[in-house]
């Protein structure tokens, strides 16, 4: 016999081995090293893959199992048939068994866990470049209403705001990004650069998890289908959408342009932090290096008040003056007309928006400052038809910082000044998604 034949009897003789090895590899033990980075953040995003954990503890009742052409979990009740055919890189991972299916009683810390890191423990190693909160996408596959739900944590914490994350069910993979007690947004703070560990916990057993997205993006639209290196770049190119009458806009959506500094605000400021302008001097001229742009979707036309969170470095300055340092900055709009008897803020000029007054940190109160003696004017702008427009910002006054903005459709005359209660009702508003 040839040495080609003796190598291919052998081969033959060995292929219903390894297929017998591939059916007794555990479905629920890790497939990367102790130490591997699985993901890195960049510009704010991240995506992970759900069978990529580390590790997996808490599992003597219930476990995270991989399921792919090559793993079929055989650990007891699953009502569910594979889906990996139309999961990301064909595998994903599912709690097992799923006994806690519609009409059968809850069996608290058995089939249903609603303490965050109580049972079926996975790990993940990501490298985050951007501290900052992040929110947190998941793509899972939810048959019934008894297997839609997880928590998630990150380096052995576990946030009440990361918790109960609730999917959709509908028998197919889906994205979803929402609380199941109070239907907020999920997320969590990451505090530092550098490795974390992200950690997802059971809390229905027979949840299907194929992937997650983190992202700094409050704005952050879900592709229809599988996520991949595309999927970010897609999302920043969608327009902000207005719903109702109102858009909300996190200042940190525009690409950071000449003389503004990010400055980071975990836990104080209503995103993942504001800009600030930082070249010296009062009054400066627009300049297009210095240009923050902001494009947006208007689908209900009409006259809309904006409003903008800013904050002057100095509220003792020029007590003498309702004009003091560092209180403005120059905006336009490209698309619309103005207002009738309000300042002219189109695409051929830029105007000052002024902080009129002397507050001490962040305040809503600006104006539309047309000089002495700087009466309260408020900024409106009428959108004649749905489409697309466009804001701009570019610094004006060192040390003036901005944080947020809102559109508002007026359904009756302007604000001059808001009252603080309506303040904090501002700060509440959930960013206006991307569409």
């Amino acid at each position: 016999m040839s040495p080609h034949s003796i190598l291919a009897a052998a081969l033959l003789l060995a292929l219903p081995l390894a297929a017998t090895a591939a059916t007794e590899v555990r479905t629920d033990q890790p497939r990367v090293a102790p130490d591997a980075i699985v993901a890195e953040e960049r510009a704010g995003f991240v995506i992970v893959e759900g069978e990529d954990f580390f590790q997996q503890t808490n599992t003597k009742l219930r476990a995270w199992h991989l399921t792919d052409a090559t793993h079929l979990p055989s650990v007891g009740n699953d009502i569910d048939p594979p889906n990996f055919a139309t999961a990301s890189g064909a595998a994903y991972i599912e709690v097992l068994p799923d006994e806690g299916v519609d009409g059968a009683p809850v069996i608290k810390s058995v089939t249903l866990s609603d303490v965050p890191g109580e049972m079926a423990v996975a790990s993940y190693r990501v490298k985050f470049n951007t501290p900052g909160r992040y929110t947190i996408w998941t793509r899972a596959f939810g048959t019934d209403g008894d297997d839609n739900t997880l928590h998630y944590g990150l380096d052995g914490t576990w946030p009440e705001s990361s918790a109960r994350s609730h999917t959709f069910g509908g028998k197919k993979w889906a994205w979803a990004n929402r609380n199941r007690k109070h239907k907020g947004k999920v997320f969590f703070d990451v505090p530092t650069a550098g490795t974390h560990v992200v950690t997802i916990s059971m809390r229905e057993d027979g949840c299907d998890l194929d992937q997650f997205i983190l992202t700094t993006d409050e704005s952050f639209s879900p592709p229809a289908g599988i996520a991949d290196a595309t999927t970010h770049a897609a999302s920043l190119a969608l327009p902000l959408a207005e719903r109702a009458g109102l858009l909300v806009v996190e200042i940190e959506h525009a690409k950071p342009a000449t003389g503004w500094a990010f400055v980071s605000e975990i836990g104080t400021g209503t995103g993942r932090g504001f800009f600030r302008w930082t070249l010296p001097g009062q009054g400066k001229k627009a300049t297009d290096d210095s240009v923050l742009s902001y494009t947006f979707q208007i689908t209900t036309p009409g006259t809309y008040q904006f409003f903008l969170r800013s904050q002057m470095p100095d509220p003792t300055s020029r007590l003498d003056t309702l004009d003091p340092d560092g209180n403005d900055i120059w905006l336009r709009f490209i698309g619309g007309t103005d207002a009738p008897g309000q300042a002219a803020l189109g695409e051929s000029k830029w105007t000052k928006i002024a902080i009129l007054g002397h507050p001490a940190g962040w305040t809503w109160n600006i104006h539309a400052d047309r000089g002495p003696p700087h009466p309260d004017t408020p900024v409106c702008r009428v959108f004649e038809k749905p489409g697309l427009y466009r804001l701009e910002f570019a610094g004006r006054s060192q040390g003036h910082a901005i944080d947020r903005f809102v559109l508002q459709h007026l359904k009756a005359d302007p604000r001059l000044r808001l009252t603080p209660d309506e303040e904090k009702a501002l700060d509440a508003l959930p960013a206006s998604p991307r569409e």
